[in-house]
């Protein structure tokens, strides 16, 4: 192997180089220096560059003790014809005549290499070319001393050089006594496996000391020797500091660095792709260095196995990369025994990517970074796990200002906010944003808002130069997936709601684990999932989806169809086949709790099928509903749900659908009292039943219709609809479409003012549906007998019946029957005289129709509480609490209920002693009452 040779390159106006032959080079090239005097008297004045030296120094160094009488007429001589040697070569003026002496100027090499140690300035035996005496004798060995040591310290960072050991062999013989170079080839013969060869090199030492200084070598290097020969493993020693620099404005993370004050051995830092686990890992490394003064390690384990991890880790602690023993993580934990080192694992994809680089005892910190939580590192180790969210509002404008600068976000506060919630709070995002704002200081932000909102953000977020955009980072992690996983993470991507619960994706197929693990899949709570509003998009975009819309749809179907058959068997429009991976059974409680979480869902997966193009998904998913609805009310999203099925239906020319769910759109926006738009609806739907030939759907219809008619006080054209709708049905041999039409007959008869007529429909149909079981009629038929006997004075029968409702509500968990079943306890307590029950049982209705957003409802009730009120002599609350429905019929308009509402304030306002007030609004009562009746 060629001796090693140190390279520099220098680009430099002039330069005098001493550190070999002495020489000159100015901008027009090298002077030309005429013998060794000249050589001399520029080496001596470039030792003292800068600095005068005085002609009897110049004398001395360059005659010695015995000058001759010509010495000084000889130096100025040379003197002059160095300054014009200098001169030619473009240095004029680099050597000047001071009192007494001459100063030189210019760079020198000799004091470059004391700042800066580099050794590639050496180009041989200093001052080379030249004769000293006296004190430029003691330089030249002052630099010569400067040389090796350099050399010692240059080699003892390199000992796992190939040519180590033949570079220090020679530089051994130059020096053979010095013991800090024998002492460096003994170690790198030592790493290199020569052994036997290291500790004769120290033989040889030991014996020229002892033949020609009568000594022994040194205690340091008589440690390394028994170290040598014990082959201790502390001889491969090193204290990396390879942590990168800070992120540039770190913002919050107070709460995760508070919890890690007492710094445990193993962390794991975790999160999805962008949420800034490399920038706190680094930024926790940075804070604590200073408890680890062994070192700090980092390693990058995307790029790299476990086994080159071990190999990289060891190298960086001294062990030469071709001298990593067989069982490596045993040396790397003896190496780090009794140490205080921190090693920093960044971007780590399984669990036992890290079991070999956990250190042997708990002096040392190990710092993980993964998008995966790494679960089975727990299982053999004690792990701290750092989960990081997303940033909070105010953290993801304090990013946004560290970057931008305050000024300019406090400028645009709105935009700032709207640019927050168009990165999703991610910390990536927002850097990335905040980088395209700042290369352009004059763009706005809320330009840069527009951008996100009319293009693709996976697009936007990127950076000329910079290829970790938002989209690459989420490649990486999706790279990583299995492909059932990768399957199920493009089909959820089309998942229109905010979560989903485990079920749905189970039913999809496996992987939900896997991409929670990830963290492309986050739990947010009772069993629910979702992605990040970008993950989405990434998953969207990731691969074909095939049929994975579909498969969505279907899915919901299944389950809104398995619901339906336990709400109620009669909507039987749509036929499925059973599947054994519901997520409820057969009780119809639990039914109506899974709809209730995943009603939103409900209506955004029926909006995905419309623009999807999947029209008999659409209709049918909204039709196997209405169970739901029944119960529950939502009386406002079912309206949207009914006009997408419309018009799904229409799209498909399937007339029956569409007569279906104009049905279905007339109940809900009559439940949304916008009777003349039901009774529209209603009417276009009996004409394609009659035209289809359906008396089933037409005595629906007529049924329908005529709960529209009595809901606007039309009880002649009620009557006639009912009475037709129970002929069609009993022709048409359905018992429980007549026995419904008899209840809302009788309901009809006690809201006109007749409950004596409303007795016998009444108790007819509740036979049929006792017979046949059907609960939620049943309970329905008792309220309406309440109330009939609460009209005829029968309180007590009034009492049993309206109990009977509530508790048949509750164990069918109708929401909606159970408000009417409270609402009609309170009013009967009411006649009863005891207006504190009543208005107990009020409340609790009212709190019922809240919950299921029944406007109408919420009005009725809170007239009621009105009059219990007022009963009770509250007068502040009776006010209150007809403000309020006031307010609610703003939402919810009828004229009735409306007179009742001022009629009642006419009574307070009389009480109030402001009879101007109530005359007021006894007259709109009176105006409203009236108009009801014309109309």
């Amino acid at each position: 192997m060629p001796a090693l040779t140190y390279r520099h390159v220098r680009d430099t106006a002039g330069e005098v180089r001493i550190l070999g032959l002495v020489e000159v080079r100015g901008p027009h090239g090298r002077a030309v220096l005429t013998g060794t005097r000249q050589r001399s008297i520029v080496a001596v004045l470039a030792l003292r560059a800068g600095t005068p030296v005085s002609v009897d120094r110049l004398v001395d160094v360059l005659w010695g003790e015995n000058p001759p009488r010509t010495a000084v007429r000889s130096l100025h001589s040379h003197v002059a014809r160095v300054r014009q040697a200098l001169a030619n070569c473009g240095l004029p003026g680099a050597l000047r005549t001071e009192p007494g002496g001459y100063r030189l100027d210019a760079a020198v090499d000799a004091q470059t290499f004391d700042r800066t140690r580099d050794l590639g300035l050496w180009r041989g035996e200093p001052l080379t070319g030249t004769e000293l005496f006296g004190w430029g004798l003691a330089e030249v060995d002052r630099l010569r001393e400067q040389h090796v040591a350099a050399l010692e310290a240059f080699w003892g960072e390199r000992l796992d050089r190939p040519d180590a050991v033949e570079e220090l062999e020679r530089l051994v013989a130059a020096h053979p006594a010095r013991e800090r170079l024998v002492g460096l080839l003994m170690k790198a013969l030592h790493l290199g496996g020569r052994h036997a060869e290291a500790l004769a090199v120290f033989r040889r030492l030991r014996s020229r000391l002892a033949d020609e200084l009568g000594t022994d070598p040194g205690p340091d290097l008589v440690a390394l020797h028994t170290a040598i020969l014990r082959r201790d493993p502390s001889l491969y020693s090193a204290r990396p500091a390879q942590l990168p620099a800070r992120a540039g404005h770190f913002t919050g993370r107070a709460a995760e660095f508070a919890a890690l004050a007492d710094l445990p051995p193993i962390v794991v830092v975790s999160g999805i792709a962008g949420v800034g686990k490399t920038t706190f890992a680094v930024e926790l490394a940075r804070r604590v260095a200073d408890r680890f003064p062994d070192g700090q390690v980092f390693l990058d384990l995307q790029r790299l196995t476990p086994e080159q991890a071990l190999t990289e880790v060891l190298h960086s602690l001294g062990v030469p990369a071709d001298r990593v023993p067989a069982d490596a993580a045993a040396l790397y934990r003896t190496l780090l025994h009794g140490k205080r080192m921190l090693i920093l694992l960044d971007d780590v994809r399984r669990a036992r990517d890290v079991l070999p680089l956990v250190p042997g005892d708990q002096g040392n910190l190990l710092l993980v970074t993964s998008r995966d939580t790494l679960s089975a590192l727990g299982t053999r180790h004690a792990v701290h796990t750092v989960g990081l969210g997303l940033l909070s509002e105010s953290e993801s404008r304090d990013l946004l200002a560290g970057i931008l600068g305050e000024d300019r976000v406090r400028a645009e506060p709105g935009a700032a906010a709207e640019l927050v919630v168009r990165c999703g709070r991610l910390p990536l995002a927002l850097r990335i944003a905040a980088a395209r704002l700042t290369v352009r200081p004059g763009r706005r932000i809320a330009d840069l808002v527009r951008e996100l909102t009319r293009n693709d953000p996976l697009d936007v977020l990127s950076v000329d130069g910079d290829d970790r955009t938002i989209r690459t980072v989420f490649a990486s992690a999706h790279r990583t997936l299995s492909p059932q996983a990768a399957r199920l993470f493009r089909v959820l991507g089309e998942h229109p709601g905010a979560s989903f619960p485990a079920d749905f994706a189970d039913a999809l197929g496996p992987g939900l684990d896997e991409l929670v693990a990830s963290h492309l899949v986050e739990e947010v709570g009772g069993g629910r999932y979702g992605l990040h509003d970008l993950i989405r998009l990434f998953a969207r975009q990731s691969g074909d989806i095939g049929d994975g819309v579909r498969r969505l749809l279907d899915r919901y179907l299944t389950v809104a169809h398995a619901a339906g058959q336990v709400l109620n068997p009669r909507h039987d429009l749509v036929t499925r086949q059973g599947s054994d991976d519901l997520p409820f059974g057969a009780d119809r409680a639990e039914v109506l709790t899974y709809l209730d979480t995943e009603r939103d869902n409900f209506l955004r997966v029926i909006l995905l099928a419309a623009r999807a193009g999947q029209h008999r998904e659409t209709w049918q998913l909204a039709y196997l509903l209405t169970g739901y609805f029944e119960a529950r009310g939502n009386w406002a999203a079912r309206v949207e749900q009914c006009e997408l099925a419309v018009q799904a239906a229409r799209a498909l020319g399937d007339r029956r659908a569409e007569a279906e769910m104009l049905r279905g759109q007339g109940i809900a926006l009559q439940m949304t009292s916008r009777i003349p738009e039901a009774m529209v609806v209603q009417r276009q739907a009996l004409a394609l039943v009659r035209a289809a030939g359906d008396p089933r759907g037409e005595a629906r219809l007529h049924n329908n219709i005529g709960n529209a008619h009595s809901e606007l006080r039309e009880f002649h054209l009620a009557l006639e609809s009912y009475r037709a709708a129970t002929d069609v049905h009993t022709a048409a041999g359905d018992e429980v479409g007549a026995a419904l039409a008899r209840r809302n007959l009788g309901y009809t008869y006690v809201r006109m003012g007749r409950p004596e007529l409303a007795t016998e429909p009444l108790s007819a149909a509740l036979a049929t549906f006792r017979a046949r079981r059907n609960q939620r009629l049943e309970a329905a038929t008792l309220m309406t007998l309440g109330n009939a006997s609460r009209r005829l004075g029968d309180l007590g029968p009034a009492l049993r019946d309206f109990g009977d409702a509530l508790r048949i509500s509750r164990e069918i968990a109708d929401h909606r029957f159970e408000a009417d079943a409270l609402t009609g306890l309170g009013l009967t307590q009411l006649a009863l005289g005891d207006p504190a029950a009543a208005r107990d049982g009020l409340t609790a209705a009212l709190e019922v129709c809240e919950a299921l957003g029944d406007v109408h409802r919420q009005a009725v009730i809170l007239l009621h509480l009105a009059e219990a009120a007022l009963t009770l002599g509250d007068l502040t609350g009776t006010r209150a609490r007809l403000e309020a429905a006031l307010a609610a019929r703003t939402q919810a308009p009828d004229e009735f209920e409306l007179a009742g509402v001022h009629r009642t304030l006419a009574d307070l306002e009389g009480r109030c002693g402001r009879w101007t007030a109530a005359a007021r609004h006894l007259a709109q009562a009176i105006t409203l009452f009236l108009s009801c009746r014309r109309s």
